[in-house]
């Protein structure tokens, strides 16, 4: 009769947990640290993402800014910029939110968000 502790009893099924715990677990450091997998595929995601050009891109971000500054959306921002110790936190900046609309503002940490939802907010109150 095989012990509590035996390799045949319980051990084979947390050996197995161990062993595949350290793998993954290496294999996510190793491409966390920028090995050469995670350029090729971010290489590879970029020509594959962009089927338009940059300066399209910048077409659109001018022509919705100027769709917002003819707009008499509730909430306008316009042209909206802020400065850190020169640094440019916020560079304008254009939103336009209109009667029962939902609005949510989206980005990575430091891209601003907080900073262009405190200038509304202070901007908002200096109105009333």
């Amino acid at each position: 009769m095989a012990s509590l502790g035996s390799i045949k009893r319980y051990g084979g099924p947390i050996l197995y947990l161990f062993v595949s715990t350290s793998v993954l677990l290496v294999t996510l450091v190793w491409v966390d640290s920028g090995s050469q997998t995670k350029s090729r595929l971010r290489a590879r995601h970029n020509t594959t993402s962009h089927t338009g050009t940059a300066s399209s891109s910048k077409d659109d971000v001018i022509a919705a800014a100027e769709s917002v500054a003819v707009s008499d959306d509730l909430l306008r921002v316009i042209n909206v910029s802020k400065s850190f110790n020169g640094n440019k936190v916020v560079d304008d900046v254009s939103i336009g939110v209109g009667k029962d609309t939902v609005f949510a503002l989206l980005g990575p940490n430091g891209a601003g968000k907080t900073t262009t939802f405190n200038i509304i907010r202070k901007s908002r109150s200096f109105m009333n």
